[in-house]
């Protein structure tokens, strides 16, 4: 068999192809001639099953010295913080919580002269019947077995000093309907490797890597999980109760200033193409466990010749008060932002709001306002999480005069994916590890408005009448879901997502999206240096 033949197999039985690779990869990294290392400085990334246990946790009063609003965490700080739970207070739901994660984040027990050592594969698949992975706003009806798979994940930890790599294999990277193709070779790029050091009041880290603003699982208003992960740089300086972060990362280049295909370098000698770059700062304050406040600013600057500007990555300058201050060399679209989250006994609030396109010296009247609001209320019963959440993303929203300010990396929106709709969710999950270890279900109701108008649209003239929320024909879609998630161990899981949409102009459908997966891990110790 040829190797066209065998590469025509494989195109024709993609799973295939997406199994054998992630194993080919993964066997690869786990010669001894590349020994992988680890310790407790590596960050947890954001998608990790991790965080819905931490989440759980944190609603029931556990894990508040972890910052509920800003992900991803270190390993080592997570599991300090479950080293301060007392378990004889806990209920048996709780218990295998704080179990699972306990056996995930353990770290190998080191000497001073001996760093952890490790090898960490993890392959799953999310199957449904929509090109899209959103039951909300499924796109197509065929039915999709997404595969996908940490291939390897080599770290390093030293003292405050930490190093890891990892490469990722996803079908969606080539079949994601919203996002350009991100992952050409073998479908994989590197989505969690940095270099970072850490110390008690300073973090300096720098690489590629996703971050959150916002709790796990609800929207945030400046940087979410949504797009693909970027090379930046991050800085944070502070400690609990006060804290500021700054962030800075290299966007794709538009092309001619006016589209974007990822490869602006193809075509930049011909037609040219305009560099791009996000940057954002955010301060903290936290008196209490249960309370915080955030404000948060975002921007987006480009030019022909935009490179890594110290302007925008100094954490202790406000650049949305002084962006236009001279010297002005790149252009620019700014975005203010506050968030608070409180907790008031089981009750747990978060709330942002962000207002897009300012222009503080302008009276541009209230048509031109736009903002993005979004919020969460989860009331925490023993067995059982209710569920409120509200999403409202004005018409205008993370769009710009100019193409290459628009909110987006890849054509994945930084923040949210879609602009110009209201979407609310209530939902109910129980909490069964008293019957059997590991399951969870409950019903969820979505309610979505979506506008005409998206953030990659040409901006709105100004003599165009444009509403400011769900421009144009409004499209409605209700959708009635039941979700289960059955985890017994730590290493693998199952959870499906099943219901009925009910769109106001198109027929109804069944959604379904199921996800599986597999987590193994091997630790052990190595010294560096010869004594």
């Amino acid at each position: 068999m040829n190797e066209f033949t065998v590469m025509a197999f494989l195109y024709r039985y993609p799973f295939l192809y997406s199994i054998l690779l992630c194993l080919l990869l993964s066997s690869l990294f786990a010669l001894p001639a590349s020994p992988v290392l680890a310790q407790g400085n590596r960050l947890l990334p954001t998608n990790d099953y991790a965080y819905e246990y931490i989440v759980r946790l944190q609603r029931r009063g556990h894990l508040l010295d972890l910052n509920p609003t800003s992900l991803p965490y270190r390993r080592k700080e997570v599991w300090d913080a479950l080293s301060q739970i007392d378990t004889t207070r806990l209920n048996s739901s709780e218990h295998h919580w704080v179990d699972l994660l306990r056996k995930k984040l353990r770290p190998p027990s080191t000497s001073d002269d001996q760093v952890a050592v490790g090898y960490t594969f993890m392959a799953g698949t999310d199957v449904i019947n929509s090109d899209r992975i959103d039951p909300v706003r499924p796109q197509g009806d065929a039915i999709n077995f997404y595969w996908h798979g940490t291939v390897a994940s080599g770290y390093l930890d030293a003292g405050p000093a930490v190093a890891e790599m990892s490469l990722f294999h996803s079908r969606y990277y080539d079949r994601d309907p919203d996002g350009i193709d991100s992952g050409l070779r073998l479908m994989a790029r590197s989505e969690h490797s940095y270099v970072g050091w850490n110390h008690r009041w300073l973090s300096a880290y720098l690489g590629r890597w996703d971050l959150h603003w916002g709790s796990s699982g609800d929207a945030s208003t400046i940087l979410s999980s949504n797009a693909r992960s970027r090379d930046q740089v991050f800085l944070r300086l502070g400690g609990d109760r006060v804290s500021v972060t700054a962030v800075l990362s290299e966007l794709d280049s538009a092309t001619d200033g006016r589209y974007y295909t990822g490869r602006a370098a193809d075509d930049s000698v011909k037609f040219g193409s305009t560099r791009r770059f996000h940057a954002a700062h955010r301060w903290d304050y936290r008196p209490t466990r249960k309370f915080m406040l955030s404000f948060m600013e975002s921007a987006i600057y480009s030019g022909p010749g935009a490179s890594l500007s110290l302007k925008y990555l100094n954490p202790v300058n406000p650049f949305t008060f002084v962006v236009d201050n001279v010297p002005k060399n790149d252009d620019n679209n700014g975005f203010l932002a506050g968030l608070l989250w409180a907790q008031f006994k089981r009750l747990t609030l978060q709330g942002q709001f962000m207002v897009d396109d300012i222009r503080l010296q302008a009276n541009t009247g209230p048509e031109t306002i736009t903002f993005v609001l979004t919020g969460s209320a989860v009331y925490a019963l023993p067995r059982a999480d209710l569920k409120l959440t509200l999403e409202t993303v004005t018409s205008r929203a993370y769009n710009a005069p100019q193409v290459e300010g628009q909110y987006i990396y890849l054509n994945r929106g930084l923040a949210t994916q879609f602009s110009d709709y209201m979407h609310s969710s209530l939902s109910l999950e129980f909490y069964m590890d008293h019957r059997v270890r590991g399951l969870r279900f409950g019903p969820k109701v979505d309610m979505l408005f979506q506008g005409e108008r998206d953030m990659r649209q040409p901006f709105p003239a100004k003599t165009e009448s444009v509403h400011n929320l769900l421009d144009g024909d409004i499209e409605p879609t209700f959708r009635g879901s039941m979700r289960f998630t059955y985890q017994p161990r730590h290493w693998w899981w199952i959870a499906a997502d099943g219901g009925i949409n009910v769109p106001g102009n198109n027929p109804h459908r069944f959604v379904v999206l199921i996800n599986a997966g597999i987590l193994l891990t091997l630790d052990g110790t190595i010294k560096l240096w010869d004594s």
